[in-house]
């Protein structure tokens, strides 16, 4: 209130508005996260071994069986979702596209559903249909206590599915984990990808 009436009144002159305005912009701007501009934050993150069941039916084990040692690109979703989750499919469609067939073998993309309740395999698969989304992108749910406590190990849990984060969760058990927004250009998604593949290939030698 006090800006506004400063800004629209006459006791300033239009230099010093401007100055004002640009202030203002940059308190905004420093005030954001480093996630908000698509910089990577590393977290300290213990991703328990459970089940969960992905779009094809089949049961695996989280680390061992669906990370598998390699790069990992985790994303929250849910089937009914007609707002943020398109638009993050579309994203790493496009990410998908860039590591070609490094995908499956380097790289997986897990979009781990936050509504376990609704989220059978059936509806994953028919959702994955409609995104087009390929081997090496997996669609996984399950049981409700353990697809939580994954969420919450990854810091991507929320208490309704349309509160769902907009964030990525990248790496893997060797590499560490890093946050960062999923509006981050899937160019510089990659070449964070890379990065973490490089850290984890130098940890296992």
């Amino acid at each position: 209130m006090c800006k506004d009436f400063w800004i629209n009144s006459g006791l300033v002159s239009k230099k010093m508005k401007s100055y004002l305005l640009l202030v203002l912009i940059l308190s905004i701007y420093c005030g954001l996260s480093a996630q908000d501009h698509g910089l990577p934050v590393s977290e300290k993150v213990s991703v328990p071994d459970l089940q969960v069941v992905i779009q094809t039916g089949d049961h695996l084990r989280f680390n061992s069986e669906l990370v598998k040692g390699r790069i990992a690109i985790v994303t929250g979703f849910f089937t009914s979702c007609t707002s943020m989750c398109p638009i993050t499919q579309e994203a790493l469609s496009h990410v998908a596209r860039l590591l070609g067939k490094r995908l499956g073998k380097d790289v997986v993309i897990i979009s781990l559903s936050v509504d376990p309740d609704h989220d059978t395999p059936e509806r994953m698969k028919a959702w994955g249909e409609k995104f087009h989304i390929g081997p090496g992108w997996v669609l996984a749910s399950g049981n409700k206590a353990d697809v939580q406590t994954l969420l919450k190990s990854l810091g991507l849990y929320v208490d309704l599915p349309q509160r769902h984060q907009s964030a990525l969760m990248i790496g893997g058990q060797t590499s560490g984990w890093v946050r960062v927004s999923s509006w981050t250009e899937p160019e510089k998604l990659v070449k964070l990808v890379d990065s973490m593949a490089a850290t984890s290939l130098a940890a296992g030698k």
